[in-house]
């Protein structure tokens, strides 16, 4: 669900390119796509037809929810999350992997699903507010919040590879430890195989996973592996709270293999590469 986003495309790139191991389906609000759909609008009924039709669906990756990009309205987030959960309960889908954000923890390093969600943006609160209604929802369908790093390629990084120049190059903070930021990040390739994995795992997923690759990334060493132009520029003040924001994804290891997860910043741009997404 939800074709049409900038993550959405990388991972259907992907996957006309290396077909998963299951027929993927694709769903929007707009034409052109297997199911015109808005749930908000149409309730369950095209759902369950399109269901039905399919002969059965096995999962729904629903990468859903406005974004600071998009702008807007991120209250409907949540009643989006639910309505979609709800439609796939009656139709009988049986699970449910929805796009959180990492932006739902406190700034710091090594977030674990154990820690205390603490969003310091309205994007963060509003994905929280979804994991809270469908988590408590008692659906009868089994939910999956995934709380995604930085995806290479939907980024505010190499995601605007073509906008920079050597005139106008990408500026990255430098700390007092003349080091730059260190994030999560996932490659689009990296993240379709997640996806496919946790789709196919044969026992009850986590209600909320973090997910990315390990390890976290130095965001000079992602930029400078791309090849593109770039400038280093002091720290405002007040900003060493922003240096190392990543996640622990021990519990995403443990239920799809570590080495489903295991990445650099060479590997992730080989990705996007691959997929036309950086020349």
């Amino acid at each position: 669900m939800g074709a049409t986003g900038r993550v959405s495309r990388l991972l259907l790139a992907h996957w006309q390119a290396v077909p998963p191991p299951f027929s993927v389906r694709t769903q929007s609000r707009t034409d052109g796509y297997d199911l015109h759909w808005s749930p908000l609008e149409d309730g369950p009924d095209p759902l369950l037809r399109f269901n039905e039709a399919e002969g059965g669906l096995q999962a729904i990756v629903a990468m859903i929810g406005n974004t600071p990009s998009t702008a807007g309205d991120m209250s409907e987030t949540a009643v989006l999350a639910a309505t979609v959960v709800s439609a796939a309960a009656k139709a009988g889908i049986p699970r449910v992997l929805l796009a959180s954000s990492s932006a739902v923890y406190a700034l710091g390093e090594g977030k674990s699903e154990s820690d205390v969600a603490a969003p310091t943006s309205p994007y963060g609160q509003a994905k929280f507010d979804m994991e809270r209604t469908v988590v408590t929802s008692n659906a009868g369908v089994e939910v999956c919040c995934l709380r995604i790093g930085n995806v290479a390629g939907a980024d505010a990084l190499v995601g605007r590879a073509n906008t920079v120049s050597d005139s106008d190059p990408i500026k990255l903070d430098q700390f007092p430890d003349i080091k730059g930021p260190c994030r999560s990040y996932i490659g689009p390739s990296h993240l379709a195989r997640c996806l496919e994995l946790l789709i196919a795992h044969n026992s009850p997923l986590p209600p909320v996973l973090n997910c990315a690759a390990e390890p976290p990334v130095e965001m000079a060493d992602l930029v400078q592996a791309a090849g593109l132009p770039w400038a280093w520029v002091p720290a405002p003040e007040g900003s060493f709270a922003t240096q190392r924001i990543t996640l622990d994804c021990t519990l995403l290891a443990q239920t799809i293999g570590a080495a489903s997860i295991a990445a650099s910043p060479d590997s992730m741009v080989a990705e996007l590469r691959n997929l036309g997404a950086l020349r």
